[in-house]
């Protein structure tokens, strides 16, 4: 009996020995193809095949397409399939990596940004798309451990998960919450969604029964790059400083009723203001605390 109990615990072993190597080969594959995916450019004529090393059956997956010209893609082409690959090897190690908690920090290359939470959970990769407009757009995957076993909550290429809650984007940072019901997890980030256009946005969920729920969230639209949206981890802090604009709106709102504040666009666009709000996490929420505004310009 024990020697059996011995082999066991020698199969297993091997078993993660294995299981490690191929995660290690994955990430190092996928670095490889971040190094490729650095080299393309939506604005880029055409990318040699033997550059991409592209398989046999990438090749072949454009015939009769006008993608391929004689031995090369066109760049959009070329930009999707390498963003394919990334998005496969990422899975690959995570479905690797599922029974273990792991952490990718300073393990991939800089193409690439990598959060993840204090607890080892949450986990949100972002890659930018490359689309070639002023909306600078980025990819989002994000995993989540549950029951031992990593599964992949969102992403962005496949419109896989539950894209009412989690911002096509992603996220710049990730904070862990401790509470007595749950581990919260607060996701901030920002994008540029045109030449004079910058979304902040910020969330947080957390999950129960299999689902996230989400406990709060704010967001602000602005043509200031100095738009502010931060949270202070030291004391709990959401401050929010923004400027009024088209596309704000012409007022202030720390309860984020955007629609009625557009809503009202014409009736005040020759106020200009400075708003600000500030929320402070009570154990459980943010909640507001203070809320100011101050008319900076009539046109």
């Amino acid at each position: 009996m024990k020697s059996c109990f011995v082999f066991i615990i020698g199969l297993y072993s091997i078993f993660c020995v294995s299981q490690n190597k191929l995660a290690q080969q994955a990430i190092d594959e996928l670095n490889e193809q971040l190094k490729t995916y650095e080299t393309l450019s939506p604005f880029g004529n055409l990318y040699s095949i033997k550059d991409l090393k592209l398989s046999k059956s990438d090749i072949k997956s454009f015939e009769d397409s006008d993608d391929i010209i004689n031995d090369s893609l066109q760049a959009y082409a070329a930009i999707e399939t390498i963003q394919h690959k990334i998005s496969t090897l990422i899975n690959i190690v995570f479905i690797l990596k599922s029974t273990e908690d792991f952490d990718l920090t300073n393990k991939l290359y800089d193409e690439i940004s990598y959060q993840k939470s204090e607890d080892d959970k949450l986990h949100n990769l972002v890659l930018y798309a490359k689309s070639g407009g002023s909306y600078q757009s980025r990819l989002s995957i994000i995993y989540y451990k549950e029951n031992a076993n990593y599964q992949k909550v969102y992403e962005t290429y496949t419109d896989e998960g539950d894209g009412s809650l989690f911002h096509p984007d992603g996220y710049d940072s990730i904070k862990t919450l401790n509470t007595s019901t749950h581990i919260k997890y607060l996701l901030q980030g920002s994008v540029k969604t045109c030449g004079m256009c910058f979304y902040n946005y910020i969330l947080l969920i957390h999950h129960n029964n299999k689902a996230f729920e989400v406990d709060f969230s704010y967001a602000t639209n602005s043509r200031s790059y100095d738009t502010l949206l931060d949270y202070n981890d030291s004391n709990q802090t959401i401050t929010v400083n923004y400027q009024t604009d088209d596309l704000s709106g012409p007022d202030c709102f720390c309860e984020q009723n955007n629609e009625e504040n557009i809503a009202v666009l014409d009736e005040n666009l020759n106020l200009e203001k400075e708003c600000k709000c500030l929320f402070k996490f009570n154990g459980d929420t943010f909640v507001l605390k203070e809320e100011s505004e101050t008319v900076l310009k009539r046109n």
